[in-house]
């Protein structure tokens, strides 16, 4: 059974046309009989609540999914920015892990 824990939430306010209010949530899952057991999802919430983006990474190593949860959350890292942030850090060897769009 998949379990996820929302670990990390950043709150962003409305700042007219520089940004508009946005919540980000930073997500470990686990589903233990999977080949890669561990994942980490970023969503993008609107106003209200509502999803509008959500983007994943699935890995083998519970570490190394708690490390890049930590840099996706400290970097404020959006899901739409989230795959050339995880293929920039696989192709340097820095990470191992399967990424996973939703």
């Amino acid at each position: 059974m998949k379990t996820t824990q929302v670990l990390y939430t950043r709150i962003f306010t409305d700042l007219g046309p520089l940004q508009k209010a946005h919540i980000l949530q930073y997500a470990l899952t686990s589903e233990p009989q999977e080949a890669l057991p561990y994942g980490v999802m970023v969503t993008a919430l609107q106003k209200e609540g509502q999803r509008s983006e959500s983007c994943g990474a699935l890995f083998g190593k519970e570490e190394d999914a708690c490390r890049l949860l930590v840099f996706l959350w400290e970097n404020a890292v959006g899901p739409l920015t989230m795959p050339g942030v995880v293929e920039d850090l696989r192709r340097s060897g820095v990470l191992f892990c399967r990424e996973e769009e939703k």
